[in-house]
């Protein structure tokens, strides 16, 4: 008995006929009866409905085509709601919900079509989601179809669990194990790998706590794969590897006691060439996975990296193989990205790059060159290639290892150059262009006589396509080049790019420009030669009339122009300056695609433009703003697929897509890259052009930067705009139109977004910029620009992030775990990102002691904890950053910071001899600013200590690199102790007799001030001690001031005292 009225009924049988019509105007018209008066004004009834013909339409079809439109209704996001994760399915009423459901698992139940079954399933699984109700009779009822005699319906009972595995819960985990156990035994393939992909997605929901239950049954798992590595198997085969690789990232270590076994069966799939290139490319990834997550695993294991690196370099000899011996598609295809033929040789390449940065190059050079050197001498092209390629992609991750032998990887490398395939000379060329990157400056300083050479001549190759890789080499080169290694090299190099410029190639051209673009930019003033032969070139084609395929062509032409003019200086390009200004401005007023490559380039010109011109820009400012705010304001372009098939195959250029609660959404981010650079630019603007800015402040802050602050689509925005935060506050100041208030107005704003952001961010990087751009504010705005409530949440915001630096700390000291490994390469990255972050909370500290001095205090107590915490780890970086701040609430708060004596004496008392230099600096430190600024109160403390400082000085190798720092620091604070607190010192003029041989400071521009202005005053009274070391005091200046140390006024005074 139909669920629905009669008429209902045959209604939306009918609508369903009308939908699949083949007739488009009656499909139209019952589209817009499904949305205007089905969904609109008979929701639950077309809900209900749909999933009764799931169970009652006769064809298989209706049945199909039904639940894909309940499905594709249920996930929609109901109108006027802006949550774009909430789903028309969660509007349906408790007595609708429970006959759809009902009705949805009779008709799985009854279903005789696999595919129809399928879709039954998927629909099950998405009214699953998006709602808080429970259903019990679904996991009943999936118990019961793993145990069922249809081998479709234990496959749908595997397929719902892998999209809804949350439903397991942790009571149901012994049951559900023996179900995936049968389910890995289970007689039917697709039953098998529907196992396997569902217990990836609950192992993937699970604490580690459940892990051992699932654990297990991973020998029955990996029994599934060796019946599918056929031939006729390889579809299923990728099915079963593709949940595998997601294991593999998330619990590696889990695959321990069968390690081996997996490495000999992924080679053995990857070998077989009569599997497609997807499975092959499957098996690597696979392996692949396992050097990225456990590459301490992968180390151990002796047959890994050897293993690896025959099959790779096998793979990576599959190039060519659909082309003639001469190359003839290749040398013909313009496409230079297109790669699709050559799929496998890509993947072997990538994951050869992935292997060397995880295992480096003590593990993987032995066995890599144990064949490369018979590789590079092969009579095959592909071989040579292949080992081209290889020393490109293994380069970065082996370069400790490999810097030593640059010499003789040259020398296999740079012969090939001219080797008589084209695809290997192209090849070569890659490898000198990545080497130029991967070992830079070493590679151009020490040999850029025997590489440069090479690249000029193979310019000359008949080849468009080396030509330009050629060029593109170049490009890498230069830009590590210093311009005194390039300049004997620039007479001909430049003349074999402009004979290239008349390429009848394209791309060619287009390269040509880049390389010359970054050649002036390295030559600097020493292309100034080359630039009136280049420019006039650029103008011919930026000024021409072209067809919209050379749109390409004259951006980089403005890219080309503007870098030059950057390279050569003001004084050369001011005389052009009008008519490049003119002339892009014609460029700009005259695009009219939103595509065009153009509109970018330019908004980078522009920028470079007004670096060179400096205020002399300001007259074409107005002209150069309104592209730039349009691309700051750009706004994320969102799209909700709400049907996964159709999210499979949402494959639009400059598109991402992710998953989110069941839905997927797209989001281009082809834009993301201008809306950056427009905002750098404006920084850019904000700091050359200074007041003359300041007309577009409000509009830049207000409507780009602050909100973008918040931008969550790529970070490098947020980066770029708590950058020019300091910026446009400094054109305000700046301004002579502006008052205090205004200023006040802006900093407000500001710091109060910045106090938020703090507070709340956890990625450590941006915090990091986030606390550099308060400090950097701060010191703009100046002394007293905190209110109590500011100071605060400052408070708050640090006592947060100092809990999470420790907590990171703690969990880098901890052992790894028995399912994943703490790489000790990220581990030391992620150490080095708190220590730059720890760096800049430091500077945000004393920017704030610095301007609000003592009413900082109370708020300053929250995080006294943390400090003394911080004091008492062993990890160095916590020690010195709790002796900064100690040194700051010496330096800025003087007599009222010894009611904290408590907290800090100790730390820096002990400090002082401690073995690391940095802790013996910031020690020294603190205690010349407590002699200097402490006062009364410290003057006993800090004459105590004269003795401990002479000993820092006194440390061997105290005149090294390392040291020198807490040598020169020590030597200051006694100056100071001597300056400030002399009545408290016994036996003065033996201490400062002492002192004179400590001199001289050449190295800490803070410290020699203050010693050598302590030193003038000795002088000037005449202190015997000064005519003792006369010697030693000319001297000991006369290093000063050579050295830069004292400057300026100081460097004078010291000079007219010793006579210099």
């Amino acid at each position: 008995m139909s669920s629905l009225p009669p008429e209902a009924s045959t209604a939306l049988i009918t609508l369903l006929a009308s939908l699949t019509s083949a007739d488009n105007a009656v499909r139209s018209n019952a589209e817009t009866s499904l949305n205007e008066e089905w969904i609109a004004q008979r929701f639950e009834i077309l809900m209900v409905g749909l999933a009764e013909q799931t169970v009652v339409a006769s064809e298989p079809s209706v049945r199909s085509f039904a639940a894909v439109l309940f499905r594709r209704i249920a996930s929609k996001q109901p109108e006027g709601t802006d949550n774009i994760t909430s789903r028309m399915s969660d509007q349906l009423s408790e007595s609708a919900r429970a006959t759809v459901k009902s009705l949805l698992l009779q008709a799985l139940n009854n279903e005789s079509v696999n595919d129809v079954r399928h879709k039954i399933s998927d629909t099950i699984s998405e009214l699953t989601i998006g709602n808080n109700d429970r259903w019990p009779e679904l996991l009943e009822f999936l118990f019961n179809a793993a145990k069922s005699p249809v081998a479709g319906l234990r496959e749908a009972c595997f397929r719902i669990f892998a999209s809804t595995p949350d439903i397991i819960s942790k009571p149901h985990l012994p049951a559900v194990a023996e179900i995936f156990r049968a389910g890995f035994h289970d007689p039917d393939q697709d039953v098998q790998i529907s196992a396997i992909v569902a217990y990836t997605a609950l192992f993937g929901t699970l604490p580690k706590s459940s892990w051992p239950t699932l654990q297990p049954l991973l020998p029955d798992l990996l029994n599934v794969l060796p019946p599918l590595n056929t031939p006729d198997n390889t579809e299923k085969l990728t099915n079963a590897l593709t949940p595998l690789i997601e294991l593999a990232s998330f619990a590696p270590k889990i695959f321990r006691p069968m390690f081996s076994t997996i490495i000999e069966f992924g080679i053995s799939v990857m070998k077989n060439k009569e599997m497609d290139d997807t499975t092959r490319e499957s098996a690597l990834e696979l392996l692949t996975t396992f050097a990225e997550e456990t590459p301490g695993m992968s180390k151990k294991e002796p047959t890994y990296a050897s293993s690896m690196v025959v099959q790779l370099l096998a793979m990576m000899t599959e190039v060519g193989e659909d082309d003639d011996e001469q190359a003839t598609s290749w040398r013909e295809d313009d496409d230079l990205d297109n790669d699709d033929a050559d799929s496998v040789h890509v993947a072997a390449r990538q994951s050869l790059d992935r292997l060397a940065l995880k295992l480096g190059g003590n593990v993987l050079l032995p066995p890599l060159f144990q064949w490369l050197p018979q590789m590079i001498s092969s009579a095959n092209w592909q071989e040579r290639h292949a080992a081209l390629m290889a020393i490109s992609s293994f380069a970065e991750g082996c370069r400790e290892v490999m810097i030593g032998e640059l010499s003789k990887v040259l020398d296999m490398v740079l012969p090939l150059m001219q080797d008589p395939h084209p695809r290997a000379r192209w090849a070569a060329c890659n490898a000198v262009g990545q080497m130029s990157t991967d070992f830079a400056p070493e590679l151009q300083r020490d040999f850029s006589a025997r590489v440069l050479p090479a690249l000029i001549q193979t310019l000359e190759t008949p080849e468009p396509r080396v030509q330009a890789h050629a060029a593109a080499a170049l490009v890498n080169f230069a830009e590590e080049a210093e311009k005194e290694w390039l300049e004997p090299y620039l007479d001909s190099l430049l003349s074999h790019l402009v004979v290239l410029l008349q390429s009848p190639k394209r791309y060619v051209q287009e390269q040509v420009l880049t390389t010359i673009a970054i050649v002036a930019d390295a030559a600097e003033t020493k292309f100034a030669k080359y630039y009136d032969t280049i420019m006039p070139i650029l103008f011919q084609v930026l000024q021409g009339d072209m067809g919209k395929e050379y749109r390409m062509l004259k951006a980089k032409c403005i890219e080309c122009s503007s870098l030059i003019a950057l390279a050569v200086g003001k004084e050369m390009f001011a005389p052009m300056s009008a008519q490049l200004i003119h002339t892009y401005a014609a460029i700009q007023q005259g695009i009219v695609d939103t595509d065009d490559p153009a509109a970018s380039y330019l908004i980078q010109a522009w920028g470079r433009v007004c670096r060179v011109l400096g205020a002399d820009f300001l007259p074409y400012l107005s002209g150069v703003m309104p592209p730039l705010l349009e691309a700051g304001k750009l706004e994320p372009d969102i799209q909700v697929i709400e049907d996964a098939a159709e999210a499979e195959q949402f494959d639009q250029e400059g598109w991402d897509v992710m998953p989110l609660q069941g839905k997927h959404v797209g989001i281009r981010t082809s834009f993301l890259e201008d809306k950056c650079t427009a905002i750098e630019l404006l920084s850019i603007y904000a700091a050359e052009l200074g007041a003359g800015f300041e007309p577009y402040v409000a509009e830049v802050l207000n409507d780009i930067v602050l909100p973008s602050l918040n931008f969550f689509f790529l970070d490098n925005v947020r980066f770029a705009s708590a950058q020019a935060l300091p910026h446009l506050l400094a054109c305000v100041k700046a301004s002579s139109n502006s008052n205090p208030a205004k200023l006040a107005e802006y900093w407000r704003a500001v710091v109060k977004k910045l106090l938020d952001a703090t507070s709340s961010e956890m990625f450590v990087e941006m915090l990091t910029a986030l606390y550099q751009s308060l400090y950097q504010c701060i010191e703009t705005v100046g002394v007293n620009c905190l209110t109590q409530e500011d100071m605060a949440n400052f408070a708050t915001s640090l006592e947060s992030n100092l809990s999470n630096f420790l907590t990171r700390v703690r969990q880098r000291d901890t052992q790894d775990d028995e399912y994943e490994e703490y790489d000790p390469e990220d581990k030391a990255e992620d150490a080095i990102a708190d220590e730059e972050l720890a760096s800049e909370m430091n500077k945000a500290i004393h920017s704030v002691f610095n301007a609000q001095r003592s009413s900082f205090l109370p708020t300053f107590e929250k995080v006294i904890p943390l400090l003394t915490e911080f004091s008492s780890r062993v990890e160095v970086e916590c020690r010195e950053f709790a002796l900064c701040v100690y040194d700051d609430l010496i330096e800025f708060c003087g007599p009222d910071s010894w009611r904290y004596k408590d907290m800090f004496l100790q730390p820096i008392a002990q400090s002082l001899m401690d073995p690391d230099s940095t802790l013996r600096q910031a020690s020294a430190y603190g205690v010349g600013v407590a002699a200097q600024f402490g006062g009364e109160p410290f003057s006993a403390t800090v004459a105590s200590v004269i003795p401990t400082l002479f000993q820092v000085i006194s440390v061997p190798d105290a005149r090294s690199e390392e040291n020198v720092h807490a040598t020169e620091n020590a030597s200051a604070a006694i100056a100071k102790i001597l300056r400030f607190n002399r009545t408290h010192v016994a036996n003065v003029d033996e201490v400062i007799d002492a002192w004179i041989t400590t001199l001289p400071i050449v190295n800490d521009e803070e410290a020699a001030s203050y010693a050598y202005s302590f030193l003038v005053d000795l002088i000037e009274a005449q202190h015997p001690a000064v005519s003792k070391h006369a010697q030693h005091i000319v001297e000991s200046v006369k290093k000063a001031t050579e050295q830069n140390a004292i400057m300026g006024a100081t460097a004078e005074r010291v000079k007219r005292a010793v006579n210099l």
